[in-house]
């Protein structure tokens, strides 16, 4: 039996410093990172549909808040007292220094964990979405750049 995939592009501005970076990437800088999510399923469900977009737009919006207009730094950065003073907006990420390879993986793990099958998400509006049985995130592509990018995903 095959796959039907569905995907969903998402922007979101971030800073980051890559602390083991010899070169410019070592100091804070800015990305207007665009990050895809595939799904994937077996079966259409009532509405013919893999997964209706408005169910991952609202999980993966969920999750992207944190990432919008934030500094992103690894936990061991060596500088993240410098950051204090921001600390509302700063992610820090225990996996490494916040790479595009970092950040995609990152993304899908906690993405995975929120796009359940069965969970129930609700509009602005009031509109109930239900992700469908057998639905599973099957990866998260993150650019960096309009020509950069780098990808995240597991056997599910």
């Amino acid at each position: 039996m095959g796959w039907f995939r569905i995907a969903k592009r998402f922007e979101v501005e971030s800073g980051h410093r890559l602390s083991k970076h010899p070169e410019k990437c070592r100091f804070p800088h800015g990305h207007t990172r665009t990050v895809e999510v595939v799904v994937r399923g077996q079966a259409l469900d009532a509405n013919d549909m893999v997964c209706d977009y408005q169910a991952l737009k609202l999980i993966v919006l969920a999750e992207l808040e944190r990432f919008d207009h934030a500094m992103l730094l690894a936990a061991t950065d060596p500088l993240r007292a410098h950051f204090e003073p921001f600390a509302a907006r700063v992610v820090l990420l225990e996996e490494g220094d916040p790479t595009t390879e970092v950040l995609a993986r990152h993304l899908f793990q906690r993405l995975r964990a929120a796009f359940r099958p069965g969970i129930e998400v609700s509009s602005a509006s009031g509109a109930n979405y239900r992700v469908p049985e057998g639905v599973v995130i099957e990866r998260v592509r993150v650019w960096e750049t309009s020509s950069t990018w780098a990808e995240y995903g597991e056997d599910a």
